[in-house]
């Protein structure tokens, strides 16, 4: 269950707004964006880069602040998460209220989730040794007290019901007292002091932060926990580009603090605005960037807490630590085993997890998000062939991100469709940070696959 006391234990935001502290509203809309962080990236920046003007207000806030109120030592930070999860983060929704959520309401949010998060990380791309691109953002779980008010669940949707009683609601009768979870075995704020412990089914189905909607609830809090907000502000803001008070609140994950009094800010002020003292700008700022990305260049240091392995122009099997997506994965079928690193004994070898798309025919895709920049030149394929619905598919191609669109890699030769071996392709060196694997099924079959391996060399 998630205490009192882990809440208070957490990196949090003390921004409960006025409804829970009992003062004046502290978020005002309209103020200052003039300083908006740009929204292209950074591709090689170094700590030098930083724009002189703000190095001091920026070095007094980690030293005076961030260090002395101790919010960069724990090591969940989201760094530390997305370092956990290879490049990816897992949300449950607490959703602390009763009105239902559509399942297009639940696609949206766990969109919005993505943006609000990328939103900050695309600063980190080619930053420092900032070892990935985009981060993947999946909900993994809906905590409830009714599980009916998830409608049209589908099967690959987790509901949690158990509940607990909300001490806030004790002091504000308007909050609801009644609070569900998720279960704290998967919970990576339970365990992330823990290197040892293992998930149960698997890394991927941890859940590293709650997203929080409580009815009545004013303001926000956040923290390495997660982030609360009202119901009511989540589906208002859901399709949303920048989301002020849920960005704030995602800052907190990431050690930065709260500006409310004059001690707490750099004596000699903000040269430009920031996100983080509310209501003085409504989007992320440049400010804000190189705060992010400062107090990446000091984390990194403890090269024990983030293992930036350094390139060694060996190739490798970059599949190893990717993060793994597909058009379509069967409810009983596991997506991870593509890179599980388990060579099959043939191609319906049921021993281990297997990749099926089952009863999905036509073009289908499987996806590496790759841990960090690769030069990749070859792929091995080994299909899962079950001589019932699934059959090896008809044709398939090898795509690449370019930052930009997905394009499809020149001069590919292989692209064989045996069953029982591993089909080799080699194509044209490309750098990436994102590989794809496009299939066309042999009709009426659908695909799988048992394997898949990406041979690259890490920049």
């Amino acid at each position: 269950m998630f205490s009192r006391q882990k809440f208070t234990l957490a990196v949090m935001s003390l921004a409960l707004s006025a409804t829970v502290l009992g003062g004046s509203a502290v978020w005002v809309p309209g103020t200052s964006v003039a300083a908006a962080a740009d929204s292209g990236v950074s591709i090689n920046a170094v700590l030098s880069d930083m724009p002189s003007e703000l190095r001091s207000s920026i070095e007094w806030v980690y030293t005076n602040r961030m260090i002395k109120e101790g919010s960069v030592n724990r090591k969940n930070l989201i760094y530390d998460q997305i370092f956990a999860g290879k490049g990816t983060i897992n949300y449950v929704v607490r959703w602390q209220s009763t009105k239902n959520l559509t399942l297009q309401q639940r696609k949206d949010i766990e969109k919005m989730l993505g943006r609000q998060m990328n939103n900050w990380t695309k600063h980190l791309k080619g930053y420092d040794g900032w070892p990935y691109g985009d981060i993947a953002v999946k909900v993994v779980g809906w905590a409830v007290a009714n599980p009916a008010q998830i409608l049209d669940k589908q099967s690959s949707e987790k509901v949690y019901t158990t509940t607990t009683v909300d001490e806030l609601s004790k002091t504000d009768p308007r909050i609801p007292a009644t609070l569900p979870y998720a279960p704290s075995e998967l919970s990576r704020f339970e365990h992330f002091t823990n290197p040892n412990y293992v998930y149960p089914g698997g890394l991927d189905k941890r859940f590293d932060m709650y997203l929080w909607g409580t009815s009545n609830f004013g303001g926000g809090a956040g923290g390495d926990w997660g982030q609360r907000v009202s119901d009511d502000y989540i589906l208002s803001t859901v399709n949303n580009n920048e989301i002020q008070i849920t960005e704030h609140e995602i800052g907190h994950g990431f050690g930065m603090p709260d500006f409310y009094e004059a001690q707490d800010r750099p004596p000699g002020g903000f040269p430009l605005p920031t996100i983080m003292w509310a209501g003085n700008s409504s989007t992320i700022t440049n400010w804000d960037v190189w705060l992010l990305r400062y107090t990446w260049s000091q984390l990194k240091k403890d090269t024990a807490r983030f293992p930036v392995a350094p390139s060694t122009n060996q190739p490798v099997n970059a599949a190893v630590s990717a993060n793994v997506t597909t058009s379509y994965v069967s409810p009983w079928e596991t997506i991870t085993a593509l890179n599980d690193g388990l060579d099959p004994a043939h191609s319906n070898d049921r021993s281990q997890a297997v990749y099926g798309n089952w009863p999905e025919t036509g073009t289908q895709w499987v996806q590496y998000d790759l841990d960090r920049a690769y030069t990749v030149s070859q792929s091995d394929v080994y299909w899962f062939k079950d001589n019932g619905g699934i059959d090896v598919p008809r044709s398939y191609k090898i795509q690449y991100w370019d930052g930009n669109v997905w394009r499809d890699a020149s001069n590919a030769k292989g692209l064989g469709t045996r069953a029982d071996t591993y089909n080799t392709t080699t194509f044209d060196p490309v750098s990436t940070t994102k590989i794809r694997l496009q299939m066309e099924a042999s009709n009426p079959a659908s695909t799988g696959i048992l394997e898949w391996r990406v041979t690259g060399v890490a920049l």
